[in-house]
């Protein structure tokens, strides 16, 4: 595992996949898009995070944008996009928290975050998802997606809103992210660290 001086190199990383080490005991893995990038790197400031790539075997297009039918396959039909250099899974079995920072892509988190969360064993690690997303739809699919293949793992918050439309993830369907804290952005991740418990 190489670790190095994140934003430094923010321009390269986005909008690749990415995994922050964080602190002495935690993990913060995200799929960085612009927003998540500022948001994660306060994260990397409040807490004192390495960092750590996460390649997609398949790498996306520069812009995600250009990969939309790609993605929209992966979301819709709950594939796993290979991941070209998952960490051992010794590395992750010393972590007692995960954050997990994507953007919703298609109504739901990247599916190459899916991927890294399904390759190791979560079992009772605390695992925190982050979306910088300011849609009243589509949020609450997307915490359902990552707390669905992290089933064994505590989870904050611990539960979630109903989810009103569960069988179907490829039509707006009524709002239900009433509820759901977010950080909303780099300006509000101290606080939400703060009001979930992570730092004082």
């Amino acid at each position: 595992m190489m670790n190095f001086f994140p934003f430094a190199q923010i321009e390269t990383i986005s909008p690749r996949p990415v995994l922050f080490i964080v602190g002495e005991n935690a993990v913060s893995a995200y799929f960085s898009e612009d927003a998540y990038a500022k948001a994660a790197k306060r994260i990397v400031e409040l807490t004192g995070a390495d960092i750590y790539r996460i390649e997609a075997a398949d790498p996306y297009a520069e812009n995600p944008y250009d990969d939309s039918d790609r993605i929209q396959n992966e979301a819709y039909n709950d594939l796993r996009p290979g991941v070209a250099n998952l960490p051992d899974k010794e590395i992750i079995a010393q972590y007692d928290t995960i954050f997990v920072g994507s953007p919703c892509w298609w109504h739901q988190p990247a599916m190459v975050v899916c991927t890294f969360l399904e390759a190791y064993d979560l079992k009772d690690k605390v695992v925190i998802p982050f979306f910088t997303y300011g849609a009243t739809t589509y949020l609450n699919e997307s915490m359902q997606k990552i707390y669905k293949v992290t089933p064994e793992s505590k989870h904050i918050p611990e539960t979630l809103p109903e989810d009103l439309n569960p069988d179907d993830i490829t039509t707006p369907g009524p709002p239900d992210d009433a509820g759901i804290d977010m950080p909303g952005g780099a300006n509000g991740t101290e606080a939400w660290l703060r009001r979930i418990g992570i730092i004082k």
